[in-house]
């Protein structure tokens, strides 16, 4: 009986320590939740996953077809893609759904793209999802998610820039505009 009741202890421990490290929104100083893309385009792979981006830094950049924030900070995210391709990696995530009128925008949403990126001359890979917006509770975009090489979130943003990126490149801890989710993370 006394083994039995130690088993328990030890998987309540486990659950509670396991429960505590793993949450379903990035949270600053804790792994980012495993994500999985099926829609990439101007990528060299069509489904990606945040495994294929350890070793890299990662910048997800949550947008909607409705923010001029979002679609007016293109070029000058594309510009850092640019300057910092062999360090860090943007990957733009575009929401698929409407939270306004509540059916698929999948179509206006790959046709504002690929007209933005034909327009400014733009290189960024795009996923297309809208899950991700809802399991990370995103509200209002822009929303920057910063993944460090081992996995960790290192800042939740609304914008970056070429300082921001160099900071967090030797190891500083940018001062960066935070964003927040539907939760307050």
């Amino acid at each position: 009986m006394s083994k039995f009741i130690a088993l328990i202890i030890t998987l309540f421990c486990f659950d509670c320590a396991f429960s505590q490290t793993i949450s379903s929104y990035p949270e600053i100083g804790k792994p980012c939740p495993d994500f999985h893309f099926n829609e990439v385009r101007y990528y060299s792979k069509k489904a990606i996953s945040l495994k294929d981006f350890r070793r890299q830094w990662l910048m997800l950049d949550f947008w909607n077809r409705y923010c001029s924030v979002c679609l007016g900070r293109m070029p000058a995210t594309d510009s850092l893609q640019k300057k910092f391709s062999k360090q860090v990696n943007f990957i733009l995530v575009g929401y698929t759904g409407s939270q306004y009128t509540h059916h698929s925008d999948n179509k206006p949403i790959h046709k504002l793209y690929r007209k933005f990126r034909k327009r400014l001359n733009i290189d960024l890979p795009i996923a297309y999802d809208s899950l991700l917006f809802h399991r990370f509770d995103i509200g209002a975009c822009p929303y920057i998610v910063i993944i460090d090489p081992k996995g960790i979130v290192r800042g939740i943003t609304t914008q970056l820039n070429e300082q921001n990126i160099k900071d967090l490149l030797s190891n500083k801890r940018p001062e960066l505009d935070k964003a927040v989710n539907r939760k307050g993370f």
